[in-house]
């Protein structure tokens, strides 16, 4: 994949120059051209990993490492399943880049992936890494929210790809109609979603539902804040993409800032 590769090498270039480069200063390579140099640029100024003074296209301006993150997440996938036993999965895999030498520790933590009114289960997937051993250090399972933490044996180099994630399972989740949702929930709408905490080129929310299963007045939405009781104030999505399908409802998420975000819908009947 070039694109990270040259998103990586500006980035190990911010980070050897305490954090500010000029555009002479920009790592150069035969094999890449100033328009795609020019587009990893704007992907992290988007990302929110840098902030750019003066004009790309007159080739004279700085960059600047805004925030001192630790991950960047090439791609985040969150894929929820309900069952015609009314059971549910919810599965996170992520495939990171580390942005720092010397970090000692990945920490997987989600909302809204658990309901304390069913029983849940918690599996951790094997993670892998390019240097060394990566082990699960910690499990937690809360109100609305499962918790690992994975820890690195020797701690994560600039650059190394880590792929890792989680999958939580529960009974007696589902419901089939308005009619029980709102006996269930007090509300007839029903709503999955993923959380964005750190910097993500792509991210994808798929919910999939049993065969039969029939649903209404979809919708995707994103909020900065989501309390014990639910999401607050909702807000637009850019550089977004909703597919309907018959039996499944997929958000596809493109650079997507922090914040949490939720696909919702109705039963048919």
């Amino acid at each position: 994949m070039k694109k990270p590769k040259i998103l990586l090498s500006v980035i190990k270039s911010l980070l050897e120059n305490n954090g500010h480069i000029t555009s002479r200063e920009l790592p150069k390579s035969k094999k890449v051209s100033t328009n795609q140099l020019y587009k990893a640029i704007l992907i992290l100024s988007k990302l929110g990993l840098i902030q750019i003074e003066g004009e790309l296209n007159n080739n004279r301006f700085e960059l600047h490492l805004v925030r001192d993150f630790q991950f960047l997440n090439l791609e985040q996938r969150v894929k929820v399943t309900f069952y015609k036993d009314r059971s549910k999965t919810k599965s996170f895999k992520f495939h990171t880049v580390a942005l720092k030498n010397g970090v000692p520790y990945i920490e997987d933590n989600s909302y809204w992936s658990v309901d304390d009114k069913v029983k849940t289960k918690l599996k951790v997937y094997k993670p892998k890494r390019e240097f060394g051993k990566i082990s699960v250090e910690k499990i937690e399972l809360g109100v609305q929210k499962a918790y690992i933490k994975l820890t690195l044996n020797p701690p994560a180099r600039v650059g190394e790809k880590i792929i890792h994630g989680f999958k939580v399972i529960q009974s007696n989740y589902f419901t089939f109609t308005q009619k029980e949702t709102i006996e269930r929930y007090d509300d007839p709408e029903m709503m999955d979603g993923l959380s964005v905490m750190q910097p993500t080129l792509f991210s994808t929310l798929e919910v999939k539902f049993p065969e039969g299963y029939r649903f209404i007045d979809v919708k995707a939405e994103r909020y900065d804040l989501v309390v014990i009781d639910g999401p607050q104030i909702p807000s637009p999505i850019p550089n977004h993409r909703l597919v309907i399908e018959r039996n499944r409802i997929i958000l596809k998420l493109f650079y997507p800032s922090f914040g949490y975000y939720f696909i919702s819908w109705k039963a048919a009947q």
